[in-house]
């Protein structure tokens, strides 16, 4: 069995929350086996405990391997109540949790992924997988200069700010994160599995970073 094979042979639970489209699905040797979506503002905790009741109730007594959870860019509160649940079930279930960027797979074609990052700014996650933050101004320069630029705004929002995407109005997925993951080498995964389970920050957090995340767990 080569490498991409043994990718496979594995149960994988992923949960994304990024954005008020949120979803989970529970992947079996490569093929989803249970899917949900749903939409909250605030209360991602009252729709996603009883997508993970769902998808644990499915894998029974089987082994789950991994916890993959959507950092972001996006809602930081959404994308803190999924590690927080990847957290406590991968504790009960000896698995590992993995944080893996929200946009991973909207990032096609060598395409920019963009949103409103209020303030006058954008987010951006270039093609290289770098995310910063530009001004309008900024933005429209790179398109000028012939950038490719997706979004996951509306298209209404975008012409209202002025901004050309050749794409809007994408939605990061759980299924997009498993394929993101699959997508990646062995020695990609394992460089991804060592850094802290964390959301992604687009501007630097207002809160003294605490020496050991709450949602880290012993291997």
């Amino acid at each position: 069995m080569d490498y991409r094979q043994a990718l496979h042979c594995m149960n994988i639970l992923a949960i994304e929350c990024s954005q008020p489209s949120a979803s989970l699905c529970l992947s079996s040797d490569g093929d989803i086996k249970f899917s949900t979506e749903w939409k909250a503002a605030r209360n991602h905790d009252s729709f996603l405990f009883p997508a993970l009741e769902k998808a644990l109730s499915l894998l029974a007594t089987d082994k789950l391997d991994l916890v993959l959870v959507g950092a972001g860019p996006g809602s930081y509160g959404g994308v803190r109540v999924a590690l927080a649940a990847a957290v406590g079930i991968a504790t009960v279930r000896k698995a590992r949790v993995v944080a893996i960027g929200s946009w991973d797979s909207l990032a096609t074609d060598g395409a920019a992924i963009i949103s409103d990052a209020r303030r006058g700014g954008w987010t951006i996650r270039r093609p290289d997988g770098a995310i910063s933050v530009l001004s309008t101004e900024e933005l429209h320069r790179e398109i000028e200069q012939g950038l490719l630029v997706y979004s996951i705004e509306t298209s209404d929002l975008l012409i209202n700010r002025g901004i050309s995407a050749a794409k809007s109005g994408l939605v990061p997925t759980a299924t997009g994160l498993v394929d993101s993951w699959l997508q990646l080498t062995p020695e990609q995964q394992s460089a991804l599995a060592d850094k802290p389970a964390e959301p992604i920050y687009v501007r630097p957090p207002h809160i003294t970073e605490a020496k050991r995340k709450p949602w880290e767990i012993s291997q």
